[in-house]
């Protein structure tokens, strides 16, 4: 990051280099950010009119933010403008109002930018670490619930489409290999929700011997009509492949964005179940259609994310068991 020293500002009304060296070095400050600090501790002292002297006051405030992008670009408007001084002296207050225009609209396009990129899911989770406690992470880690569809209330009020996409916004800051991002997640939703399953019941009738049929699809009907009215969502959990990287580590990186989808959707108080549902149904070409995605380059569905609400005493009936840590971890020394 370029750190402004407010003495390696040099202001005086006189200038004892050309302009030619201003505008050299305005060149390579707007090349890169070490070239700005370069700039300011060489031996060339930029001598500035009264005018820039003030410009030197917001980029030093704005430099406490340590955003390396705001940086090089207010950096490199107010190199612009002290040239702009040195090469046609103006009143200081033509120059330092002119100066100020250019810092504002800078700012402006940069905030726009960023509501841009980030969307909703940017206003509300941060990309910056959470200033949470190991024991904080611990509880929420602990408290973790896979909470089956019969539990739902059906009451899915509370779930908006802002809240899912925090929480698909976690799921993109898994552990990924060379960073192929493997995850592909389709949100299923009122009509396309009743779809997917019509097209589940279907397949398992089509492709399974017909006694496995009949049962299979007696026990689908049977949650169509009790269970999956009480889902609010479904988000089918893919994989697209990348040959570059084994698969074994795609499937690793997509299970951790799950794990982070998890993890927020618990303290948004969203229940939900991670399914591996129907192979026969999973797996086949009609539903990898429906999905869009390509079997035939290795991508694969691993399963579907119910999602609803449950009451909280319902939650706090799950109460699974995990064996010791000292049966789980072998130290070596």
């Amino acid at each position: 990051q370029v750190i402004i020293k407010p003495r390696a500002i040099i202001c005086n009304s006189s200038l004892q280099r050309k302009a030619r060296a201003v505008l050299s070095y305005m060149r390579s400050c707007l090349a890169h950010s070490s070239a700005c600090r370069q700039f300011y501790n060489s031996k060339v002292a930029i001598r500035f009119q009264r005018s820039t002297q003030l410009l030197a006051v917001p980029l030093i405030m704005h430099s406490k933010t340590g955003r390396r992008d705001k940086m090089v670009l207010l950096a490199a408007t107010v190199v612009a403008a002290a040239s702009l001084v040195t090469v046609y002296p103006l009143p200081w207050v033509v120059t330092t109002a002119a100066a100020f225009v250019v810092l504002s609209i800078c700012n402006l396009v940069q905030w726009t930018s960023s509501q841009w990129q980030g969307g909703n899911a940017a206003k509300v989770a941060s990309d910056k670490p959470a200033k949470a406690s190991a024991s904080e992470i611990m509880d929420l880690i602990r408290s973790r619930r896979s909470i089956y569809p019969k539990d739902f209330t059906g009451q899915n009020g509370s779930i908006t489409k802002e809240r899912l996409e925090i929480m698909l916004d976690a799921a993109r800051w898994a552990p990924t290999h060379k960073l192929t991002e493997p995850w592909h997640f389709v949100v299923l939703q009122g009509q396309s929700k009743l779809q997917f399953e019509e097209l589940t019941i279907k397949l398992c009738q089509d492709l399974l011997p017909a006694v496995k049929a009949e049962q299979t699809v007696a026990k689908l009907k049977k949650k169509q009509s009790s269970n999956w009215p009480k889902v609010h969502s479904y988000i089918v959990i893919c994989m697209k492949r990348h040959p570059e990287v084994p698969e074994w580590e795609e499937i690793a990186a997509v299970s951790c964005a799950v794990q982070n989808m998890s993890l927020v959707a618990t303290t948004l108080s969203i229940s939900g179940y991670w399914s591996s549902w129907q192979a026969i149904a999973r797996d086949a070409p009609e539903m990898q259609l429906f999905l869009g995605i390509d079997g035939s380059k290795g991508d694969r569905c691993l399963g579907v994310w119910s999602l609803g609400v449950a009451e909280p005493e319902r939650v706090q009936g799950y109460r699974p068991k995990r064996q010791s840590l000292q049966s789980k971890v072998e130290w070596r020394t």
